[in-house]
């Protein structure tokens, strides 16, 4: 099936999020329960091909009117920002805005090309991460296909599902402090990439505007942005 960029930001706010019965944001969808925390109030994704909405559970139904008034105006080939304007108000008119964040969302090229030499850490190998790692070392079933570069006989940079849908999931790439700058992200990126479309689901990856670093994995890798997606809790 083809999908437009409209349709793949859908795919990602649905895999994002999970939602109540009305189709309300609920918590953020990481694979393993315990690790996921409450959603944002609002959710605006804007692409070539329009706009996708989605908003949280806790926003009054008289809030969420207005929300949709305002994003019915918006057209594809015009900046919103007036709309971020009047939507921050109305959120500050119900409770202050804490954190607000923005960034680009971008689906992988159709070719994927491994560029080092990367390992799959698996239950046999998680002792890689123990010492750099320890949350994977003891959750590794529940983010797979993971992905890491071993220096030392230790995991350094690790890329793994951190949201987790039936058609799609996204990347959660650390890298220690140490070892950054040297395209170790970028590798098991790309081999993360590759296992996750061998599962029959679509690869994405997404960051904010201010982490160069992690646009420049993007950008080495080929990546293609499909949209901005904006947040506000």
């Amino acid at each position: 099936m083809t999908m437009d960029d409209r349709d793949l930001m859908r795919l990602r706010a649905d895999v994002d999020f999970t939602y109540d019965d009305r189709g309300r944001m609920l918590y953020t969808n990481e694979p393993l329960a315990t690790a996921r925390r409450p959603a944002p109030r609002f959710f605006l994704g804007c692409t070539a091909d329009g706009q996708v909405v989605r908003i949280g559970s806790t926003v009054p139904d008289d809030l969420a009117r207005r929300f949709e008034a305002v994003v019915g105006r918006l057209r594809p080939d015009h900046e919103p920002d007036a709309a971020l304007n009047a939507i921050r108000a109305i959120l500050d008119s119900h409770t202050p805005v804490t954190v607000e964040a923005c960034g680009p969302a971008y689906r992988f090229p159709t070719s994927i090309a491994p560029i080092c030499s990367v390992i799959r850490l698996t239950d046999a190998s998680r002792v890689l991460a123990r010492e750099t790692f320890p949350w994977l070392y003891d959750e590794i079933a529940d983010w797979q296909p993971c992905y890491a570069v071993v220096d030392g006989g230790a995991a350094v940079s690790v890329c793994y599902i951190s949201r987790l849908g039936a058609n799609a999931a996204e990347a959660g790439v650390d890298t220690l402090p140490d070892f950054r700058g040297r395209g170790y992200a970028t590798a098991v990126t790309a081999a993360w990439g590759m296992a996750v479309r061998e599962s029959g689901r679509i690869p994405i990856y997404s960051t904010g505007w201010e982490n160069r670093p992690s646009q420049g994995v993007a950008r080495r890798l080929g990546l293609i942005e499909f949209g901005t997606d904006f947040t506000w809790t």
